[in-house]
């Protein structure tokens, strides 16, 4: 089965002055094999989305569906990890903020309407004192893409910011934080699975380390 999904995200605004964006997944089965194509959904104060251009040649997804949501987090983890260890020494990434690390929005099956959920987390990164913080985005998709992930910058969202999918339907996502001196926002987000599939995981990790 074809899959792409749909994001919507609204800014809000914390005592912590930090960001949250919240993702709503939708799965669909008549759609394009590639990655999300938004459609109509905006940014709080901030423009139109734009769809996301066609996927590059020879670009073959094949998700994985997880089998229960711990296999869905270990997987996040690893590639936030593996995000990190490339990364400035010392870069931590921080959901203490965003009034939780997890969430498991609704995702809707347009074939038989068969409830189904992803998993996503969102967090700040914390960088060394210093670091170019438009350098790092750039930095970042050039790691994704060495994965022979599909990345771009999409509008409708903070800039700079890069979108990264891997073949598995996995994503990540990072951007420009909405005020200075804060470090970008990371989000990660798995392919719909099952609502019934075995739900318990071990504790997110509030910072995250490589």
């Amino acid at each position: 089965m074809n899959h792409t999904f749909e994001f919507s995200a609204r800014i809000a605004t914390f005592a912590s002055a930090l960001s949250l964006t919240v993702f709503v997944v939708a799965c669909g089965h008549d759609s394009p094999i590639g990655p999300p194509t938004p459609s109509g959904a905006t940014v709080l104060g901030g423009p139109p989305m734009t769809s996301a251009p066609p996927p590059p040649p020879g670009w073959k997804p094949q998700p994985v569906v997880p089998t229960s949501q711990q296999q869905a987090q270990d997987t996040i983890l690893g590639y936030l990890k593996k995000t990190l260890q490339a990364l400035p020494p010392g870069t931590t990434l921080n959901a203490s903020g965003f009034g939780g690390a997890t969430n498991t929005p609704p995702c809707k099956d347009q074939v038989n309407g068969t409830p189904s959920i992803a998993l996503t987390t969102v967090g700040q990164l914390k960088l060394p004192s210093g670091t170019d913080v438009g350098a790092l985005i750039a930095t970042t998709a050039d790691i994704w893409k060495s994965w022979g992930w599909y990345v771009m910058e999409r509008d409708g969202f903070r800039k700079p910011n890069q979108f990264g999918y891997a073949a598995d339907g996995y994503s990540l996502q990072i951007f420009i934080a909405a005020h200075e001196g804060h470090g970008p926002t990371l989000a990660a987000t798995s392919p719909c699975f099952p609502a019934n599939l075995p739900s318990d995981r071990s504790p997110f990790p509030t910072i995250l380390g490589p």
